[in-house]
């Protein structure tokens, strides 16, 4: 299965994680790629050329009043994009494809796509963990505490990460993140559905129970390098 990695050329941080999991990419036999990310100096709008979704978090930035947070926008739709091109490509393929973001290690040999439905994230276990943004008590103690099978299985309904901006995905399940994932041809088809008809949205948004079929891989394939380079918000 071939696997693409993204990150954002220029800029240091991003340049050294790159390197860090291209080496754990060939220790491990993986089939991958490293491509430079969409960011706002090269985003092209019209390459999806798509309404914001209402009520979504993309379109919050940009109607926000703070100008930091309206130059957050176009980071977070660069983000969009990269993956909206991965997608692309999955349909193109007519196979499942890896994505990874820079700041990934690989901890394990590749994993199979039997089995995965639309959307399989490989990074569950480091979630919740630092240097993660999602580190917090409430999430952390459900991963701990829940009895996971080993294998491909669904996210399940005591999932406590929800959508929670007022857009027709309220309450839906979302993905922790979009550090590592599984995408098959069909959940790349609906993603498209979903952008198509009902408009654009960050891309960890955009991933939930409302658009696909959301699944995880236990144990992971993948962790967090040590830092963060956030730049979702920093770019």
């Amino acid at each position: 299965m071939k696997t693409r990695v993204v990150y954002v050329e220029g800029n240091l941080v991003s340049e050294e994680c790159k390197h860090k999991v291209v080496e754990t990419l060939e220790m491990y036999d993986w089939d991958y790629e490293v491509v430079a990310g969409v960011t706002p100096s090269t985003l092209v709008e019209e390459e999806f050329p798509y309404q914001d979704l209402e009520g979504g978090r993309l379109k919050s930035f940009r109607l926000n009043s703070d100008p930091n947070e309206q130059r957050k926008y176009f980071t977070k739709k660069s983000c969009l994009f990269n993956h909206l091109r991965f997608a692309q490509d999955v349909i193109d393929a007519d196979e499942p494809m890896i994505f990874l973001e820079h700041d990934v290690l690989v901890t394990a040999p590749p994993p199979s796509s039997k089995d995965v439905v639309d959307f399989c994230f490989l990074n569950m276990d480091s979630a919740f963990k630092p240097p993660s943004t999602l580190d917090k008590p409430n999430l952390f103690d459900w991963y701990a505490n829940h009895s996971h099978e080993l294998g491909v299985q669904p996210i399940p309904s005591n999932y406590p990460l929800q959508y929670y901006k007022q857009s027709r995905y309220y309450g839906r399940n979302m993905s922790p993140g979009t550090s590592g994932y599984i995408l098959t041809p069909q959940g790349a088809e609906r993603l498209f559905f979903a952008i198509t008809e009902f408009g654009l949205e960050q891309s960890d948004f955009i991933y939930n129970n409302g658009v696909v079929y959301m699944q995880y891989l236990h144990p992971s394939p993948i962790r967090f390098q040590n830092i963060n380079p956030n730049l979702s918000h920093t770019l």
